[in-house]
């Protein structure tokens, strides 16, 4: 019987995973949890209701087999640079039960993207071009799906790099039954970038597609991504500033609280303590904004007339909290905008 990510009589797809670092390793993780739920949850669905087709009733999030059409990995090989990213690896792997099957691959690149019908590439932007460069690995590339991680990196220049070697990767034009004038079809590219809430599986991802990625590629994608948190899909012009909304606001957040912690400790209360409630507040206020509640909206709800809390508000507004966090907002985005080109 095939498992329940694959077509029967299909042969399994592989995800090869091109550098397990942080985020790496946290994309695997999440992508095994994810689908172990999802097995436990269809199995749960199953005993209590054999009509139910694998939903449960009330259900709220999408189920990793939802795209019947769509086959995903049934494999994942995942590959370290040295013998203590291994040791890490089988550590955090340690306890995990899940039918995907992984493997580790220590300091052979090629012969794991050979291996892979998906490519997820996670190593440091640095190392773009000796990861990418290597002919065997060009080569490997051809027709398949790769997925890059990588901050600052373009798929223009991923495209550089693949085409450098010589082999063509990125093919200029395609014959009428869609494949390029050559003997290989080109390596699709999908764009992407998490967050650091990746690691609890609440990132907000967002991803750009190349022009010859297929709709499936994208779902494939999207479902990957959906495994550590949720998914939009942007325009390569809209990257930059996403990468400082979604990517670097994590860290606004933090100085946020950071700074009501000063003052709650100031005021007399322990740290630990204060920030339970002040994260906990945020959060609140976040699920507020997620229902469908405007920020000015809530602010208003929370600012009654002759209260505490419009006297806080006018003092942010006097010390022009507002133009600060756009300001720093607007400065983080043109960095992101030469990331890139340091990488080059």
């Amino acid at each position: 019987m095939a498992p329940n990510n694959m077509v029967e009589g299909s042969t399994p797809k592989t995800l090869t995973i091109l550098g397990c670092g942080t985020l790496g390793s946290a994309i695997l993780l999440g992508l095994l949890a994810s689908f172990t739920e999802d097995e436990s949850r269809k199995s749960s669905s199953r005993r209590n209701d054999p009509e139910d087709n694998g939903m449960l009733n009330g259900a709220t999030h999408a189920s990793l087999d939802d795209d019947e059409d769509m086959e995903r990995p049934a494999r994942i090989i995942a590959c370290v640079k040295t013998p203590e990213s291994a040791q890490r690896l089988r550590r955090q792997l340690a306890g995990v039960r899940c039918s995907l099957s992984v493997k580790i691959v220590q300091g052979d690149n090629a012969r794991a993207v050979q291996a892979a019908d998906t490519v997820l590439l996670g190593c440091q932007p640095q190392d773009l071009v000796s990861c990418l460069g290597d002919p065997t690995v060009n080569k490997a590339l051809r027709g398949k799906l790769l997925i890059s991680i990588l901050a600052g990196v373009t798929i223009p220049q991923i495209e550089g790099v693949l085409n450098q070697s010589g082999t063509s990767n990125i093919p200029a034009k395609v014959n009428g039954a869609g494949l390029p004038n050559g003997s290989h079809r080109p390596t699709s590219i999908i764009r992407a970038m998490p967050n650091t809430a990746s690691f609890v599986r609440a990132s907000t991802t967002v991803i750009t597609a190349c022009s010859n990625a297929s709709s499936s590629d994208i779902r494939l994608v999207q479902w990957l991504f959906t495994s550590i948190g949720t998914v939009n899909q942007i325009t390569a012009a809209q990257f930059d500033v996403c990468t400082a909304l979604c990517g670097s606001t994590p860290a606004f957040f933090a100085l946020f609280i950071d700074s009501l912690l000063d003052g709650a400790v100031a005021l007399g209360l322990k740290r630990s303590e204060a920030q339970i409630m002040a994260v906990e507040t945020m959060k609140g206020a976040a699920m507020l904004m997620l229902n469908g509640e405007q920020p000015e909206s809530v602010k208003e709800k929370v600012a009654t007339p002759g209260g505490s809390t419009i006297q806080g508000l006018l003092e942010l507004e006097r010390k022009a909290l507002r133009g600060i966090v756009a300001d720093a907002l607007i400065k983080c985005t043109a960095s992101a905008s030469i990331l890139g080109s340091k990488q080059a």
